[in-house]
């Protein structure tokens, strides 16, 4: 059999890459990825609003994948947004490889990198065995999320002075991966503990 070529006219082809890679406000929803301005966000938040005798417009609340800045932007339903080739992959830490720390992905077992400079404010956090979100943009992963919630030993803290019951009363207390947080003066060296490792808040015993 002979081969087949397709010709198409530029204006053809230019509707048709705008549909591939494309999409329009009014299909917005929470989850997915849009980049504006060379930068990729993810729609964290999506209200739609009728106008009358105009377009219905789309208010939504948007997070910058690289520095987590939420931004708000409203756009007409019809306007064209562009679609990055953009996912959200779960993984775990493995080690640091020199100025790298490396991930793997926990369904397709796929290695992320990420340059110790760029990560370094949150790296205490990075603990063997704990699963986050990575951030995956045109095939590179670009951000990382910490996990809502960690479980962790606490390695130091002074003892809670007998008969102390002051409401609210905190010490410090160092954890096993060398950050000090705020406890409650019951909270004893070598417990386990929750914490919020994006705010470093106590939350309540493991």
């Amino acid at each position: 059999m002979g081969d087949y070529f397709i010709f198409l006219s530029f204006h053809t082809l230019k509707k048709l890459l705008l549909k591939i890679f494309c999409m329009r406000a009014g299909d917005l929803k929470a989850g997915m990825f849009v980049e504006l301005e060379g930068k990729i966000y993810e729609v964290i938040e999506v209200e739609r609003q009728k106008v009358a005798q105009r377009q219905p417009h789309v208010k939504t609340k948007l997070k910058e994948t690289v520095t987590g800045k939420v931004i708000e932007r409203t756009f007409v339903s019809s306007d064209e947004l562009k679609s990055p080739d953009a996912s959200l992959r779960y993984a775990k830490f493995l080690y640091s490889d020199g100025d790298e720390f490396v991930f793997i992905d926990s369904q397709t077992y796929e290695e992320y990198r990420f340059k110790r400079e760029a990560v370094e404010d949150i790296s205490p956090w990075f603990i063997e065995g704990i699963e986050f979100q990575i951030i995956v943009a045109n095939q590179v992963p670009v951000a990382i999320r910490l996990p809502k919630v960690v479980e962790i030993e606490v390695v130091d803290t002074p003892p809670g002075v007998r008969g102390d019951t002051e409401a609210g009363g905190v010490k410090p207390a160092t954890l096993s991966n060398g950050v000090v947080i705020y406890v409650p003066l019951h909270v004893k060296k070598g417990e386990k503990i929750k914490v919020n490792p994006e705010t470093n808040e106590y939350l309540g015993r493991a």
